[in-house]
């Protein structure tokens, strides 16, 4: 029995040692990943009988894969690098073979292409009969030390360069002073070649009367461990001696000095020069002391010589010794000595103009030539001075009237063309922009021919006065004749600081203009252009704003109008949306639809997201991302947002009274509206005004709002707390918002921005970081509300993941007011029957035969006619997808509308034969959601060009049955992928 108890507590105690064992294992197993992740090394084993190799989790880190590969050897080899396979294989084969380890750096490349450099070591297991039957090895990336190396070797070569191929000599000493390198200029100066002067001392190449001079700033490099310059000579191989300016360098190495570097710059004819000038000084004094012009030396600020001459012209008996900035007009000074000191020896500066002071206070012009030189010893300054004064006066009398207008006295035309030539040359250097706003006044012409030319004088003096006075400091008005009138606005930063002027131009129109009893009311037209979009010379930017006074007068007068050469289709639409913007809501064309928002769990409708939309009478439905920055850019978005907020909360209210079931509108605010003044008196005035609750009202704000403006933005949201208003995180995830500001902040909701939910079933970093803001608003009390959401599968995990709303095209698209009453009452969804139909009505239209192209064609298009004018726009690259003789289906991301004003322009070439095509769009298909737009055109087209059109379509067509035709500017790949991406990049 006794027995029987020890066996059984001997088992006992082997189990828990087990589990002991096990715990241990574990931990060691963690160890060793968290060595390999430390060291980026990966461990790999192969067993020859299963044929299998299994890797540790840093080697799928290090070849970017998913950590369920499962993978047989001579697969592994397709992971390298093809240059690198062969050499690998062969390594691995030999070793292999004869059993011996290995190691070897060869290339990966990871599933996204990226190309990496790793070591691997590598053993193979033999069993008795001496047959491997496995191997282990290590994989270590070792890419970041390559690329350290790479870069190493290029500052090597680099500094070696510099050293080497220095003009100056350049060479080392020992501390004893025995060169320890040099370069070939050294060689070059003294005549030794590099073997010659390798270990000699430098005092062997020094002239013995520099050579004290020359050892005390050697020992005063290795006494104080600072550069020292100097200037010495030397003896060449053949006796010549040589000036230099050296310049000694300490070489410390950890913190220790072995050495001094020199650079020693070869001033031989330099000096010689300086010597003749002085010589040269004495022996032309007497020639100076009689010249008919003043002539002067000075230094440190101080006359040290004048001629007579120049003494006369200013008053005085001797100017030596007087401080020469006495003599120069105290409003000249600052400018003169600037350019005085900015030159070097043997620099000058000719026919310099300035005034003058003689001694009694009366004003010159003398105009002087001055040159730096050096005079006995030290550097000068030596000038000749003419008196210019009655010259000066005539100039200046006969350039003003060259330039000035007779009327006005505004500077004229050719004083414009001057100014605006040396601004453009000044704006192309520095990558500026800068405006031409060409304006006159409208119907000048019937003052004139009614009340006569003086009372229309008159007019253009007043008006050029009032002009004038309007304009900010530096800015002027030019008078190009007639009522022509034009300014140049310098380093312009936005469209919205001409549009401001312009507008500020045309107010002064409606001023009161009396004339002779006369109270005359006028306006004015304005032209602009812009460069360099619309023009690098006058004459273009002249002309072009010319155009566009003219369409602006043509478009009704009373006007700015913005010229568009050079811009693109986008770029256009920006400019007419911009000069529309402004008139938009008081012609009723911004309207709201609703995005509804629903319980994850129910799907029941909790509420509703207030879009602002803009129907545009040219370019149809405009959706916001084209307009909004507009509106922010001009400030505009303060008065469109109190609007969609007063809409928003009256449709709600609205609603409610219909009997429907209580829902929340949420609406966006900018930042300009949460720094407003007075912005939580104008959300009281309208929540009290439309009679809502303010618990039925949510404002959205981004996470940009707060990131410079945290002390205002935190204030505003704690009082909107208080009103019971609540207060949602829109776009989380795409700023900067650190988690102890969230935490602080008073939010009942965050929504995941879409960007994150398109990925979510293709990406698990996505589904990582959504699961994360889920759990941290859980734990901050918040709700989560899911944008983008557009299919089953996004919507089942999130509902999954106890998301709390969702919001996207799976469940509504924005929707106007009516529809969503539909919605509320029969508490369904949207179908998408609509859609249907209008794919089949496109398909129905067609009237010719079409040639599908699974490869479509690359074309320019542009806009050739707009509104019955002709545009002048550079082109943007569309992709075809469907052609025949009456019309073509294209898609790009840019919306436009289906209107007969818009005439469009295609370039592209088929078959080798390069084709114009023209035509309106007859129909418009949206591919994706505010990004991709599929177009069907009618074209205007002649019926020969239509015959040759159909031929060459035939043959296309049985090109394309054949192959891919050659010599056609197809696109192989997804072109829905492209203007996506392509969008993605203008938008960052």
């Amino acid at each position: 029995m006794e027995k029987k108890y020890n066996i059984k507590k001997d088992e006992v105690l082997t189990t828990n040692n087990k589990e002991e064992l096990i715990e241990i294992l574990k931990r060691k197993s963690k160890s060793f990943e968290l060595a390999q992740k430390i060291a980026n090394v990966g461990y790999w084993e192969y067993d020859q009988l299963l044929d299998k190799v299994s890797w540790s989790k840093q080697m799928f880190i290090i070849y970017g894969f998913d950590n369920d590969l499962t993978v047989k050897l001579e697969e592994i080899f397709d992971f390298m690098h093809p240059d690198d396979r062969e050499r690998v294989f062969e390594t691995f084969s030999l070793s292999a073979e004869a059993k011996t380890p290995y190691e070897i750096e060869y290339r990966i490349v990871r599933p996204n292409g990226e190309v990496r450099y790793v070591v691997e070591s590598t053993e193979f297991f033999s069993n008795e009969f001496n047959e491997w039957y496995g191997a282990i090895g290590t994989i270590q990336d070792i890419t970041e030390n390559k690329k350290l190396r790479l870069r190493l070797n290029e500052e090597e070569q680099y500094y070696k360069s510099l050293f080497d191929n220095n003009p100056d000599a350049v060479f080392s000493f020992d501390l004893r002073g025995n060169f320890l390198s040099c370069n070939s200029a050294l060689e070059e100066n003294f005549g030794y070649s590099k073997d010659e002067l390798l270990n000699v001392n430098f005092e062997r190449l020094v002239e013995p009367e520099s050579l004290q001079n020359t050892q005390k700033y050697f020992m005063d490099t290795v006494r104080t461990l600072l550069p020292q310059n100097y200037d010495t000579k030397g003896i060449h191989k053949n006796g010549e001696i040589i000036e230099f300016i050296v310049t000694n360098i300490p070489i410390i190495i950890n913190k220790e000095l072995v050495g001094i570097y020199g650079i020693a710059k070869n001033i031989t004819e330099k000096k010689a020069m300086e010597r003749s000038l002085l010589e040269a000084e004495t022996k032309y004094r007497s020639i100076v002391e009689q010249s008919i012009v003043g002539v002067f030396i000075a230094q440190d600020g101080l006359f040290v010589y004048t001629n007579p001459e120049l003494d006369r012209m200013l008053g005085y008996n001797s100017l030596i010794g007087l401080d020469v900035g006495q003599t120069i007009d105290v409003n000249d000074r600052v400018a003169i000595a600037s350019r005085i000191s900015a030159l070097t020896e043997g620099q000058s500066i000719q026919n310099l103009s300035h005034r003058a002071i003689k001694q009694d206070g009366t004003i010159i012009i003398v105009e002087v030539h001055y040159t730096k030189v050096l005079h006995e010893g030290k550097i000068a300054t030596v000038g000749t001075v003419l008196d210019i004064t009655d010259r000066r006066k005539t100039e200046e009398l006969n350039q003003y009237l060259a330039y000035h207008d007779y009327l006005t006295d505004l500077p004229n035309r050719r004083m414009f063309e001057e100014q605006l030539d040396k601004q453009l040359i000044v704006a192309q250097f520095y990558n500026k922009k800068l405006a031409v706003l060409l304006l006159d006044l409208d119907r000048f012409k019937s003052v004139n021919d009614t009340l006569g030319h003086s009372i229309g004088d008159a007019l253009l003096k007043q008006f050029a006065n009032k002009l004038q006075n309007c304009l900010d400091d530096g800015q002027i008005v030019y008078r190009l004749g007639g009522d022509e009138f034009c300014i140049v606005l310098s380093e312009v930063e936005s469209h919205s600081e001409v549009m401001f002027l312009s507008d500020k131009i045309i107010q002064i129109t409606k001023e009161q203009f009396i004339i002779e009893g006369y109270e005359l009311h006028i306006t004015a037209s304005v032209g602009i252009s812009l460069s360099p979009f619309d023009g690098l010379t006058v004459e273009s930017l002249l002309k072009n704003a010319d155009t566009a006074l003219y369409f602006s007068k043509s478009q009704g007068r009373d006007q700015a109008q913005c010229y568009s050469s050079s811009l693109n289709v986008q770029s256009f639409k920006q400019f007419t949306l911009g000069n529309d913007l402004r008139k938009a809501l008081e012609k009723k064309e911004l309207f709201l639809q609703y995005m509804p928002r629903v319980d994850a769990e129910t799907t029941q409708i909790l509420g509703a997201e207030a879009l602002i939309r803009w129907n545009h009478p040219d370019w149809g439905l405009v959706s916001p991302t084209e307009f909004i920055p507009i509106a922010e850019e001009t400030g505009l978005i303060v008065p469109i947002g109190e609007w969609v907020l007063r809409e928003a909360c009256r449709q709600n209210k609205e609603w409610q009274d219909m009997g429907l079931p209580p829902i929340t509108v949420s609406v966006n605010f900018s930042v300009q509206q949460l720094l407003k003044q007075n912005i939580l008196q104008v959300i009281d005035e309208i929540v009290e005004e439309s009679g809502i609750s303010p618990d039925r009202l949510e404002i959205e704000i981004t996470e940009s709002s707060f990131i410079s403006n945290e002390k205002e933005v935190t204030q505003l949201l704690v009082e909107l707390k208080k009103r019971k208003i609540k207060v949602s995180l829109d776009d989380f995830g795409t700023g900067y918002s650190s988690l102890y500001l969230l935490k602080s902040l008073s939010l009942d909701a965050i929504k995941i921005d879409k960007s994150f939910v398109e990925e979510i079933l293709n990406d698990p970093v996505n589904k990582s970081i959504i699961e994360c803001i889920l759990n941290l608003a859980k734990a901050l009390q918040m709700n989560v509300v899911a944008e983008g959401v557009e299919n089953a599968e996004q919507y089942t995990f999130l509902k999954e993941q106890k998301c709390n709303e969702i919001q996207g095209y799976y469940f509504s698209r924005p929707i106007d007011a009516e529809e969503f009453v539909h919605l509320l009452k029969n508490k369904q969804l949207l179908t998408q029957s609509l859609k249907t139909k209008q794919e089949k009505l496109i398909a129905n239209r067609r009237g010719y035969f079409r040639v599908d192209l699974k490869n479509p064609l690359v074309a320019g298009m542009t806009i050739s006619m707009f509104k019955g004018r002709k545009v002048d726009l550079g082109s943007t690259e569309v992709f075809i997808t469907n052609i025949g003789p009456g019309g073509l289906k294209f898609l790009m991301g840019v919306k436009l509308p289906v209107n007969d004003d818009i005439i469009l322009k295609f370039k592209t070439e088929i078959l080798n034969q390069a084709y114009e095509l023209h035509g309106n769009i007859a129909w418009i298909n949206e591919i994706e959601a505010g990004d991709v737009y599929e177009y069907g055109i009618q074209f205007q087209i002649e019926e020969n060009e239509q015959l040759e059109l159909v031929k060459n379509l035939n043959l296309l067509a049985i090109k394309i049955r054949e192959g891919v035709p050659s010599h056609t500017q197809i696109f192989i790949g997804d072109p829905v992928n492209v203007i996506k991406e392509q969008k993605k990049k203008l938008q960052k």
